[in-house]
């Protein structure tokens, strides 16, 4: 065969190539080559390389069986940082050693076959910026015949899809770990798509629930799955995937068959809509939790709460029925009993008078009956006064306590000038209450204070109130804290109490000395407290042994706030 080869001149006048190219063609040393003779290459390698030079797609050709390298511009931005590459004119192995177990074998069976090759974002590293780098291709190798119909060289085209692949591995990446997220959640998660809601994604708490395995969901319908719930839930689906608005159910009621028994339950339930990457939703996903224990438990317990409010209403109605009773009884009872205790007195001083001069034993006698009269009449007289207090509920009106005051004080003149007492009050408030509960709060409280006093001292009582704020309120858990009250004191320097008596002095008919030592009933601070819960309030005590006492009213300011409340 006649292996003429052409001169730089020739091969210019029938390559048009430019830049690099052309700078190649015009010098290139094409004795070094083994390429046929002009006859069997000019026309294809001319054709083929005008394509490769003027094409703005990435390409290069393969050339003779020695498989010769050119590349166009477009293919230099894939060559690295500079673009440059020791490729032009260069057998092709020489070029990419690293990668030429993997091209050359493709090559060669192009160039045996004649049967091109195409690959899709192909991993081929090569050598570049100074290192080998992972580089994806989407690559076609195709032969290229000579004037005679043989394959002479292969036409590569490509482009590097390296990005694309990274973006597609990140966002495979992505799916699998939302895969993954969706799998391993304890709350029943399932994505239906379409208004036939076909099953694309569920997991297996979701297939707990229902008593269904993954495989009998995906791809399925899921009313063709579990067609009882339809009625239940269809109208919620469609109503987020038309609006894309979400939905959220709390305890939600459903069932299912599961191998023909009847389960039921109660869901938390989250309907979200489900968008796709243009935010048009084509779904919903559905996050779903079951509740029923919770449920059961709860509305156990309201029912205990329920029967138990019913029993309480049950008791309440006979101990009012009973209080009722009782307080008729002592009203009718102190009533009956003042007449006898009247009798009794009266007799003694008429039985007296008919005596006229009697012994020491028969005037003692007579003294014991007057001083046991007196007590009983006094007695009756509170009980009746007790049994009274819950029934003043029409008199509630505005209270001026320092008037209260003013009246008993005025009542007390002759016993407060006689124990030389000192009884000082001043800027006590006006409250909604009944006033002569008032009256009787205060006069007990007075007159106790005059009661018990020592018999080396002058006493001193001091009344004093403050209005109390929101973080004194907090110390009153007995107190409603939607109401304004008044914190008032009633201090005395008589001989006090010990403190361990602080809550039974104000139980009824409890005394804390006999009764030849200070005089009274034993119902005084007892109606005293009976007064403060009509008022909705409080009363407690506290007290230095000989130190005095100091007895803490909390009143509201106004009764309008317990409109609801049975009592004033």
């Amino acid at each position: 065969m006649d292996l003429r080869k052409p001169t730089n001149d020739q091969v210019f006048h029938f390559i048009q190539g430019g830049g690099e190219m052309g700078a190649l063609t015009r010098s290139f040393d094409w004795t070094a080559t083994s390429i046929g003779p002009p006859e069997s290459w000019q026309q294809s390698l001319r054709t083929t390389l005008g394509i490769v030079l003027h094409s703005a797609f990435p390409m290069f050709l393969f050339w003779d069986n020695d498989l010769i390298c050119f590349y166009n511009d477009a293919f230099r931005p894939s060559l690295g940082k500079d673009g440059k590459h020791p490729a032009l004119g260069k057998r092709g192995q020489e070029v990419w050693p690293e990668i030429w177990d993997f091209i050359g074998p493709l090559l060669q069976k192009v160039m045996d076959s004649g049967e091109p090759v195409w690959f899709e974002d192909q991993l081929v590293p090569f050598f570049r910026n100074g290192q080998i780098e992972d580089i994806y291709w989407t690559f076609s190798y195709s032969p290229v015949y000579d004037d005679r119909g043989h394959v002479n060289g292969v036409f590569v085209t490509c482009t590097e899809t390296t990005q694309k692949v990274m973006v597609f591995n990140q966002l495979h990446d992505s799916e699998r770990r939302f895969q993954n997220l969706v799998t391993d959640a304890t709350v029943g998660i399932i994505v239906l798509i379409g208004e036939d809601m076909i099953v694309e994604i569920v997991n297996d708490a979701y297939g707990r629930l229902i008593g269904r395995s993954r495989e009998e969901l995906l791809g399925k319908p899921l009313f063709s799955v579990i067609p009882e719930t339809e009625s239940h839930f269809r109208s919620i689906h469609d109503a987020v995937r038309t609006t894309g608005e979400p939905i959220y159910l709390s305890d939600h009621p459903y069932f299912v068959y599961i191998d023909g028994r009847k389960k039921e339950g109660f869901l938390n339930l989250v309907y979200q809509p489900y968008r796709s990457d243009d935010g048009h939703v084509h779904g919903v996903m559905i996050l779903c939790q079951d509740v029923t224990e919770l449920v059961v438990a709860r509305l156990k317990m309201e029912e205990i709460v329920a029967e138990r409010t019913r029993e309480l209403a049950t008791a309440n109605r006979h101990l009012q029925r009973s209080n009722a009773e009782l307080a008729q009884f002592a009203y009718i009872a102190s009533h009956d009993l003042q007449e006898p205790i009247r009798k009794v007195a009266t007799f003694a001083q008429m039985l007296e008078a008919e005596l006229g001069d009697t012994t020491e034993r028969q005037r003692n006698y007579l003294n014991k009956i007057r001083n046991a009269s007196s007590r009983m009449m006094l007695l009756i007289r509170d009980v009746l006064t007790f049994s009274q207090l819950s029934r003043d509920s029409d008199l509630v009106r505005n209270t001026d306590l320092s008037l209260v005051l003013d009246n008993i004080v005025d009542d007390l003149e002759l016993l407060i000038d006689q124990k030389h007492a000192k009884v000082s009050y001043s800027n006590l408030p006006v409250v909604e209450a009944v006033p002569l509960q008032m009256a009787q709060l205060f006069g007990n409280l007075i007159s106790n204070a005059l009661k018990f006093t020592r018999a080396d001292v002058d006493p001193v009582i001091t009344v004093s109130a403050q209005l109390l704020d929101k973080a004194a309120l907090k110390s009153y858990p007995m107190l409603d804290t939607r109401c304004a009250y008044h914190h008032l004191e009633v201090s005395d320097n008589g001989i006090g109490f010990e403190e361990h008596y602080a809550e039974k002095i104000f139980e009824i008919f409890q005394r804390l000395h006999g009764k030849k030592e200070f005089e009274g009933t034993g119902i005084g601070l007892a109606m005293c407290k009976k007064i403060l819960q009509n008022h909705h309030g409080h009363i407690f005590a506290t007290s230095g042994d000989g130190q005095g006492a100091t007895f803490h009213i909390l009143i509201p300011e106004n009764q309008s706030c317990f409109a609801d409340s049975s009592t004033l």
